[in-house]
């Protein structure tokens, strides 16, 4: 059954075209001229498809790039043909130039750290204005070589033409030819989603946060599948204008933009097979009603999006596989959710490239908002290769002292040494290839994909061999005794196996300093004493700073402790030393302020 499934997972793209080819042929010329369209359209949702279902990312500028990639085309090859005799490298050009513009604007977007909603507008502003400036072009003076742009009127195509090949292709040829590069272009996401790029592509949509922390730039991870994104758009462009032999600023408009998304939608945004179900779903249905005596399209179309929105909120082919995923993983979830968490098999397993602990210092660190100031001219100094506790009451300041530490808060005075570098400024994912790493207070992993995949994105982050980050992998998952759940989500573990799954990332980027932020708040006692047991075994290795309430835990780790008090150094010691002085124990109590 998983042979015959995973041969039908690398054979459906060229079925399915060849179905769909053949379904075609048999209804009539007509019909082969517009399933040509709707293969085309069909690449387009695709691009999307990427960029939001797979990278993360919701964009308006797919229709804009799929513009360009039409424009350029026609520029192009209205200048070339009567001297190449081929078309093909005008396609090729408007490939390029889609991609580079989808490379332009996802600079803007990514660098300068828009959110989604921030995101979606400027997109959709960016096809808003293509559409007023290439309207505005109508003058015939106004040209590109021997094309003039046309404005609203718009600007004449040029049929497909190919080296060595007299006269253009018939509409079934020209079918053929088109739904072998969907498939192709399929097959292309496919594999890149499968390469190491591609893994963690979605790794950053899944969790961004995680991935920064594992020490990648999720903006240049998102900028890259942004460009793949605009230049699949800009074939599909090219492809549209060589076949309707026109185009007009209209493929710029709104209309365009949100169909896309609503393609999108309909068929899963999350399924690459989705993206061609929601326009074969979406296109004959608005043909129809536009030619059934009024367009009723807009309101057909706004009931199907609020239909699917509502039952299938995550699309139609996703739905269907989550249905059939469901009844399969039943019965392993109940498995996962049965075991408890055990102690680590043995010592922590060492990497032969192994870095070792580091000092890490601060110096005057302090934070304000506003008028709060959270930190307080904090010193300290985390010496190498050993344990440090760091306990306060809820508000002391703890976590934001973390959060400057590892770089997602910014600190207004003081400075941050990592060893012998200055770190204060540097981003998250810099601090954490230098060997900083965080395991935060509730658990943050990859909730959508496999332990494995936790692992090996980890350890990928690091070592950048995908044979070698598969094999540390299965190392670190046997050490922490997760190997009965290798192949479930994390979604699926408990609490303490996720718990447990988070600091097996962190610990597998070969940190010199890993930060621990109360990593056994909800367990239960003999889970906690594992836990403790787990860092007394890698702390030979690295720097362990921990936070943690649970002073029964802290004694279990022998570790000197810093007190902190509304984000100030309150006092140090051992757990039995700060067991007797008065003023922690106001601090405890509440009496400090009496």
């Amino acid at each position: 059954m998983r042979r015959a499934a995973t041969t039908w997972q690398v054979l459906w793209p060229i079925a399915a075209a060849v179905i769909f080819v053949l379904w075609s042929a048999l209804s009539g010329r007509a019909q082969v001229q517009q399933s040509t369209t709707w293969l085309i359209y069909g690449m387009l949702a695709l691009s999307l498809t990427f960029v939001w279902g797979k990278a993360g990312v919701f964009s308006f500028a797919q229709a804009a790039f799929f513009g360009i990639g039409a424009y350029v085309y026609c520029l192009t090859a209205g200048n070339i043909v009567d001297v190449t005799r081929e078309t093909v490298s005008a396609v090729l050009i408007a490939v390029a130039v889609s991609a580079l513009v989808a490379a332009g604007l996802g600079y803007v977007v990514f660098y300068g750290r828009l959110g989604p909603l921030p995101v979606a507008v400027v997109t959709l502003a960016f096809s808003l204005v293509l559409v007023t400036i290439l309207g505005g072009l109508a003058d015939p003076s106004i040209r590109v070589g021997d094309v003039p742009l046309g404005g609203y009127n718009g600007i004449s195509g040029v049929p497909l033409t190919f080296p060595g090949l007299e006269g253009t292709l018939a509409p079934l040829p020209t079918l053929v030819l088109i739904a072998l590069l969907a498939a192709a272009a399929v097959y292309l996401l496919k594999g890149i989603l499968r390469r190491p790029f591609g893994r963690v592509v979605v790794a950053t949509a899944v969790n961004p946060d995680r991935a920064e922390l594992l020490g990648y730039n999720v903006r240049n991870v998102k900028l890259r599948a942004f460009m793949v994104g605009g230049g699949l758009a800009g074939l599909a462009g090219a492809l549209y204008a060589a076949t309707v032999l026109y185009t007009d600023p209209s493929v710029f408009g709104l209309s365009q933009a949100a169909l896309v998304v609503v393609w999108a939608m309909v068929g899963g945004r999350t399924s690459l097979a989705g993206a061609f179900v929601g326009v074969l779903i979406v296109e004959p249905l608005t043909s129809v009603l536009g030619s059934a005596g009024g367009d009723l399209s807009p309101i057909v179309l706004g009931l199907v999006l609020i239909v699917v929105v509502l039952v299938l909120p995550t699309g139609i082919v996703p739905s269907l596989g989550a249905l059939i995923k469901r009844l399969h993983d039943r019965r392993r979830s109940a498995v996962a959710s049965e075991q408890v968490l055990d102690a680590v098999r043995g010592p922590f397993p060492v990497p032969s490239n192994e870095r070792g602990g580091a000092t890490l210092s601060v110096a005057h660190l302090s934070k304000r908002y506003g008028g709060l100031e959270v930190t307080r001219d904090v010193s300290l100094t985390f010496d190498a290769a050993e344990i440090h506790s760091i306990v306060g009451p809820n508000g002391a300041g703890k976590s934001t002292l973390f959060g400057l530490l590892m770089g997602y808060v910014q600190p207004n005075d003081g400075t941050i040494r990592l060893g012998d570098d200055d770190i204060t400024r540097l981003p998250v994912f810099v601090r954490a290839r230098r060997g900083l790493a965080l395991k935060r207070q509730i658990a943050s992993v990859f909730m959508d994909l496999p332990v494995r995949e936790n692992l090996w994105l980890a350890v990928y982050a690091d070592d950048r061999s995908a044979s070698a980050a598969t094999a540390r992998a299965a190392e670190i998952e046997s050490w922490l005794g997760l190997g009965h759940a290798a192949s479930f989500d994390a979604s699926q573990l408990a609490h303490g196996h996720r718990q447990l799954l988070e600091i097996g990332m962190a610990l597998a980027t070969r940190p010199r300093v890993l930060l621990l932020d109360e990593p056994t708040a909800g367990m239960t006692t003999e889970e906690t004493r594992a836990i403790a047991r787990l860092i007394r075994s890698v702390a030979s290795h690295l720097t362990v700073i921990v936070v943690e309430h649970d002073m029964e835990f802290i004694r279990d780790l022998g570790a000197p402790v810093t007190v902190l008090d509304r984000g100030a150094i309150l006092t140090r010691g051992t757990i039995d030393e700060l067991r007797s002085d008065e003023r922690v124990l106001n601090v405890y109590l509440g009496r400090a302020h009496a």
